[in-house]
C-alpha cells in the first residue's frame, strides 16, 4: 500500500500522523506505529481532521512566504532608488559650482578694472566781490580795522582800495556837479525859482563833500602805511605822498598828516629833521 503525507521521525520509528484527503488507507485509518527493532505494531497518537490541519497549515505558511518575497523585493527596490537619488544628487553637487561659475563668465562681460583716480582737492570757493557804496561804506571801513587787528593786511587791502577808489570817484563827481551848480546860479538867464532849487541841491552837495573827503584821505592813507608793512614800498610811497597833497598840513605831531610824513621819510631811508 503506498503512503502520501507527512511525516515525522521518532526515536522509535517513523509515524504518519497526517494525511490528505484520498491519500489514507482504504479504510480511512492512518498507519500505526510499527517499531524498528521487535516490529510491534503501537496505537497510533489521536486522531485529527487532515482536511483542518491541511488548511491550517500550508496555506499560512504559503501565504507568510508570499509576503516575505514580496516584502524583500519592495525593500530591493526601494535601496536601489535611493541609491541611484543618492547618486545623482552627489554628482549634482559636484558639477553645480563648475556650471554655475561658466554660466557666470559667459553671461558677465570682462571689464578692465581702472586704476582708482584720487579725488582732486577742490579750491575754496571764491568769495564774491561786493561793491561798495554808501549804504555799505560804514560796514566795509569796520572789517577793514578787524582785519588789520588780526594782522591779515592783504585782506584788508583789497577792502580799502575798493573804499579808496570809490570815494575818489564820488569826490570828483560831486565836486564837477557843484561847480556846473555854482555858475548856473550866477547867470542871470535861468529863473529865481530854478536858482533856488540848485540853492537846496548845492546845500547837500557841500554837506556831502567834506565827509567823502574825509573818508579818502583816510584811505589813501591807510592804503600807504598797510603797503609799507607789506614791504611794497613803492606803492607806500606813492599813496603816502598822494595823502599829503590832498590833506591840509598839520603842525600836531599826532596828527595823520605828520605820520604820514614821517612813514614816507622813513620809506626813502632819509635821515634828520625835515
Amino acid at each position: 500500500m503506498e503512503f502520501k503525507g507527512l511525516f515525522r521521525l521518532t526515536n522509535q520509528g517513523i509515524i504518519s500522523y497526517i494525511n490528505c484527503p484520498g491519500r489514507c488507507s482504504s479504510d480511512g485509518q492512518s498507519m500505526r506505529l510499527i517499531s524498528a527493532v521487535s516490529g510491534v505494531q503501537f496505537p497510533a497518537p489521536p486522531f485529527n481532521d487532515p482536511n483542518e490541519e491541511c488548511q491550517s497549515m500550508k496555506p499560512a505558511s504559503l501565504k507568510g512566504t508570499d509576503k516575505t518575497i514580496k516584502n524583500k523585493s519592495m525593500v530591493r527596490q526601494q535601496s536601489s532608488i535611493v541609491t541611484i537619488f543618492l547618486a545623482i544628487f552627489v554628482s549634482f553637487l559636484l558639477t553645480a559650482p563648475s556650471l554655475i561659475y561658466g554660466a557666470t563668465t559667459k553671461t558677465q562681460p570682462k571689464t578692465q578694472t581702472k586704476p582708482q583716480v584720487q579725488p582732486k582737492a577742490q579750491p575754496a570757493p571764491a568769495q564774491k566781490d561786493v561793491a561798495v557804496n554808501d549804504a555799505n561804506l560804514m560796514a566795509n571801513q569796520k572789517r577793514v580795522e578787524e582785519l588789520v587787528g588780526k594782522g591779515d593786511y592783504s585782506g584788508a587791502l583789497k577792502i580799502m582800495l575798493k573804499i579808496n577808489d570809490y570815494t575818489k570817484e564820488v569826490l570828483t563827481t560831486v565836486k564837477a556837479i557843484k561847480e556846473q551848480y555854482e555858475k548856473a546860479v550866477s547867470d542871470p538867464k535861468v529863473s529865481q525859482k530854478d536858482k533856488e532849487n540848485l540853492f537846496i541841491k548845492l546845500r547837500g552837495l557841500n554837506q556831502l563833500i567834506p565827509r567823502y573827503t574825509g573818508y579818502y584821505e583816510a584811505s589813501t592813507f591807510n592804503l600807504g602805511y598797510m603797503y609799507a608793512k607789506l614791504g611794497e614800498t613803492e606803492k607806500a610811497r606813492k599813496y603816502l605822498t598822494e595823502y599829503l597833497q590832498t590833506t591840509p598840513y598839520s603842525s600836531s605831531r599826532d596828527s595823520q598828516w605828520m605820520k604820514a610824513k614821517t612813514l614816507l621819510l622813513e620809506l626813502y631811508s632819509l635821515e634828520g629833521e625835515f
